[in-house]
């Protein structure tokens, strides 16, 4: 990449939750594992990728889940925990840039434009993050690099798990128009369903739309989808410190990365329906 071009890096932990609890009781490992209640009502916070085999995955419905794998094991969660190895990654991810977005417990942006450690790209650099985590935490992450947050995310999902995938400017608009409208960042099943009724199904459907058509159609969120559409997003990576509220989990005022965390304010039961998949 150029110098004038951004460098990002998105990491996603691989099955989170689930993996932390496999690494932390052997007995777990190569199971299907669910984080979540098994009552009736009961919802899967995550999901081991054994689990995923059966189609189990997060947010669905613990009954649902029991009846695609019947083997399948349930551990409660322990957010305290999770929150503590997020630290530690986070810990890992400061060695290389100030400039670290939290998006939840096992994701976030990090813009390596100019790095604390200059590896000689940001390939090197997310290569070398994935390594300290594996060695420090002894869990495994994706990682997605490319010019901006949008593409950079979409990497990182490319090749899980234990993934590295690099999307380079002259690569971004052509791997846009293949990709379904539902594989978006930003746009939800709802949305989705409403691009189809339309006759957008792919990205380069989105394309062809006029900036005007999606405004009017899906408000200031057709910017976005124009934009993006193009393989463009000039949203800057913003700093945790930098931000008032952090919203991973419904209802929380914590700063999931961090230390700072209101009291009685931490996650709930269960993570957004956006985690679907994961």
């Amino acid at each position: 990449m150029t110098p004038d071009v951004r460098r990002i890096v998105h990491i996603d932990m691989d099955a989170f939750y689930a993996s932390v609890e496999q690494r932390d009781n052997p007995a777990l490992r190569g199971l299907p594992v669910a984080v979540g209640s098994p009552r009736e009502r009961g919802v899967v916070a995550a999901a081991s990728y054994e689990a995923r085999e059966f189609g189990v995955h997060s947010a669905m419905a613990s009954i649902t889940a029991k009846r695609k794998c019947p083997e399948l094991v349930f551990v409660p969660p322990r957010f305290d925990v999770y929150r503590g190895v997020s630290r530690q990654i986070h810990d890992i991810f400061e060695r290389y840039t100030p400039l670290i977005q939290p998006l939840s417990l096992d994701e976030a942006h990090l813009d390596v434009t100019a790095p604390l450690i200059d590896l000689g790209s940001a390939t090197a650099i997310a290569r070398e993050i994935k390594l300290r985590i594996r060695e420090e935490t002894g869990l495994t992450a994706s990682a997605g690099v490319s010019y901006n947050k949008f593409l950079a995310k979409l990497a990182s999902g490319y090749r899980k798990p234990d993934g590295l995938f690099v999307i380079t400017p002259s690569m971004g608009l052509a791997f846009v128009e293949t990709l379904p409208v539902g594989k978006f960042h930003g746009i939800g099943p709802a949305t989705a369903t409403k691009m189809n009724e339309l006759g957008i199904f792919t990205g380069a459907d989105l394309r062809r739309q006029a900036r005007e058509f999606l405004t009017s159609r899906f408000g200031k969120a057709g910017e976005y989808y124009y934009a993006a559409a193009r393989g463009e997003d000039h949203r800057p990576v913003v700093a945790d410190r930098q931000r008032s509220r952090a919203t991973s989990w419904r209802g929380a005022r914590c700063l999931p990365w961090s230390r700072r965390c209101a009291p009685g304010s931490g996650p709930r039961a269960g993570p957004p329906a956006s985690w679907r998949g994961r």
